[in-house]
């Protein structure tokens, strides 16, 4: 016998399944879209056993008369299509023709199809790719799919499936993110005939995201909406307090088909910049347009993947989109974040396990709130602040007290001093007026805290100045350093010196001037404002190694990581105190930051506790 030899057909068709459908999930999408491109504006999926036992996906859509219903089960049978040239603008989700033929080549599959209620219907039953038979019925318009005994011919895929939680999980996900592009379709899921996700298909996007998120994701979602060149981009982007450990809630869909893409998440994770700590990602939903012509989605067998002709094009209309998006509802719609996060509440609760932290009002009256808190575990600590009402302006204040400019200098060597500041007579106005020295509280000397409307506002102090000092280094040409009365003699391994050599001119660019001083040796000229010479080297040290680091891991523009470093070492520590004018000031800087929520690694700088909390600790509400 040759040894090459021409395979059977049902053989063909399960392997060519193992490539569109690898589990329960592959069949519910390869349906839903089906259905989608049908017309349907009521999609209902029921699953047994996570999918293994049953899928069944019905829809209200335009049906298939019999002959087309006996065609769709072969493979490469596609109405989207007819011939190559076509895909250029092809416009429906499925067009491969092979999705219903590897369903059925490892399954038992009816369909149950009719154009017309009133006219008869079409029912096909398939057993492991072979047609058992074909019958006329009576059924409503629209198509009716049932997948029974999922890989009872391929028992190694069977084997490998996840648990039925983990299937049912992917599932929705599935379901809920199209959903999510589709919200003028109603989408119906059950397992085990419980109800697990349903939209109403109103077509207003916002109503769809409140039937399949909860309240307190929907509170911290907005819209977003730009073109960028032939790019139009619409959806919904969430604030940082949303963010999540994973990319699990990033949506992507392109001329309206689902899809992943590294790329768009690249894009979206830029543009939220440092309002995110490392390794959390937003909650992003994202609609793109393009004209087909400019996409290639004919990529992946599940047309999960999609190759765009610019990619460099893309990746910046969708960083510039969303960038514009913050910056008019996150970053300048108010300094303070108008959400509070829920971290907030362990300011006043203890973790579990440990005796809780006492509160308890001590005086209220025209000079505002006196809280007392006390820590039972710890013997004669009690600690009060006082939560302000409004000040007045410094000029008319009844104290006569002004207000410390934000130029304004200290012995202490603060915030101020170290950040070398050149702030405008415009800010230092807006800054008088809406930050008075006296009202401005500090606890645990880590903490700022007063009154911002009508909430109470406590900033880590660090973070604080971190965020000012990174702004002012990220916009300087060369940032601003001092050079050493004494020159700093350094020794330093065999990879610092080599790295030192090779960054010379990066590092003179970032103010850092130094020369070889023979051997493993260097002499440093000058370094940061404000630092200690100790500080110094040891900043200097840590960029070498970063340097040598991110050399390592191919980093293409370590600049940004440099300037984060040097902002946090230069910045004021958690238990340093600070005089009422230091607070002032680093509260006046603050202010103008960029980004003042967070800190140039993403951590809040604030966190904001609103006046409705505050009364429901006390039981005023």
């Amino acid at each position: 016998m040759p040894k090459i030899q021409i395979l059977d057909e049902v053989t063909i068709n399960q392997i060519a399944a193992g490539e569109v459908v690898e589990e329960p999930s592959s069949v519910v999408k390869e349906l839903v879209e089906n259905a989608i491109d049908a017309g349907a504006t009521r999609i209902e999926i029921h699953l047994e056993n996570g999918g293994r036992q049953k899928i069944q996906v019905i829809d209200d859509g335009s049906g298939m008369e019999r002959e087309d219903a006996l065609l769709a089960f072969e493979r490469h049978a596609t109405s989207k299509i007819r011939e190559f040239t076509d895909l250029a603008n092809c416009s429906s989700l499925g067009f491969r023709g092979e999705a219903l033929s590897s369903i059925a080549a490892v399954s038992r599959t009816t369909l149950q199809t009719a154009t017309d209620s009133g006219r008869p219907g079409t029912k096909i039953l398939v057993e492991g790719g072979v047609r058992r038979s074909t019958e006329t019925v009576g059924v409503p318009r629209g198509t009716n799919i049932c997948v029974e005994d999922l890989f009872f011919n391929t028992p190694a895929r069977l084997k490998f499936l996840r648990s039925i939680p983990s299937e049912v999980a992917r599932i929705k996900e599935l379901v809920v993110s199209i959903a999510l592009g589709y919200p003028e379709i109603s989408f119906r899921l059950t397992h085990q005939k419980m109800e697990l996700v349903h939209t109403l298909g109103t077509g207003e996007p916002f109503a769809c995201l409140q039937q399949l998120f909860n309240q307190t994701i929907c509170a911290d979602l907005f819209s977003v909406e730009g073109s960028y060149g032939p790019l139009r981009v619409t959806g919904f982007l969430g604030r940082p307090n949303i963010a999540r450990g994973n990319r699990g809630q990033q949506y992507f869909f392109l001329n309206r088909r689902l899809f992943r893409s590294r790329l768009i998440a690249a894009a979206a994770q830029k543009a939220y910049d440092t309002l995110l700590p490392v390794a959390r990602f937003p909650f992003v939903i994202l609609m793109l347009e393009l004209p087909p012509a400019l996409v290639d989605v004919n990529v992946h067998p599940t047309k999960m993947e999609v190759r765009f002709k610019d990619e460099k094009e893309v990746f910046r209309g969708v960083l510039e989109i969303i960038r514009q998006g913050l910056q008019t509802n996150v970053i300048k719609s108010s300094w303070v974040p108008s959400y509070a996060p829920a971290s907030v509440k362990t300011l006043l609760h203890r973790p579990a396990g440990s005796p809780p932290t006492l509160i308890r009002e001590e005086a209220a009256g025209e000079d505002g709130l006196m809280l007392a808190v006390t820590e039972p575990e710890k013997r004669d600590v009690h600690l009060s602040f006082r939560a302000f009402k409004k000040v007045a302006p410094p000029e008319t204040a009844a104290s006569g007290e002004q207000a410390v400019p934000p130029a304004a200098s200290s012995p202490a060597g603060g915030p101020d001093e170290r950040s070398g500041s050149d702030d405008e007579g415009e800010l230092e106005e807006k800054s008088r007026l809406e930050v008075p020295a006296t009202g401005i509280f500090s606890l645990f000397d880590t903490y700022l805290l007063w009154e911002e409307g009508s909430s109470l506002v406590l900033v880590d102090q660090h973070a604080a100045h971190e965020r000012i000092i990174y702004d002012q280094l990220a916009s300087s040409t060369r940032p601003r350093m001092q050079y050493l009365l004494t020159p700093l003699t350094m020794e330093l391994s065999s990879v610092q010196i080599q790295t030192a050599r090779e960054q010379q001119a990066f590092l003179l660019d970032l103010g850092w001037e130094f020369e070889e001083f023979g051997g493993e040796a260097l002499l440093l000229r000058s370094g940061p404002e404000g630092m200690a010479v100790d500080e110094i080297e040891g900043l200097f040290l840590t960029l070498l190694d970063e340097l040598a680091a991110a050399e390592r891991e191919r980093e293409p523009d370590p600049k940004e990581r440099m300037l984060k470093i040097m902002a946090c070492r230069q910045a004021v520590k958690a238990g340093e105190r600070l005089s009422p004018q230091e607070r002032a000031a680093l509260i006046q800087k603050l202010r103008a930051a960029r980004i003042p929520q967070t800190c140039p690694h993403g951590r809040p700088t604030m966190v904001v506790l609103p006046k409705e909390e505050i009364e429901k600790m006390f039981k005023r509400r």
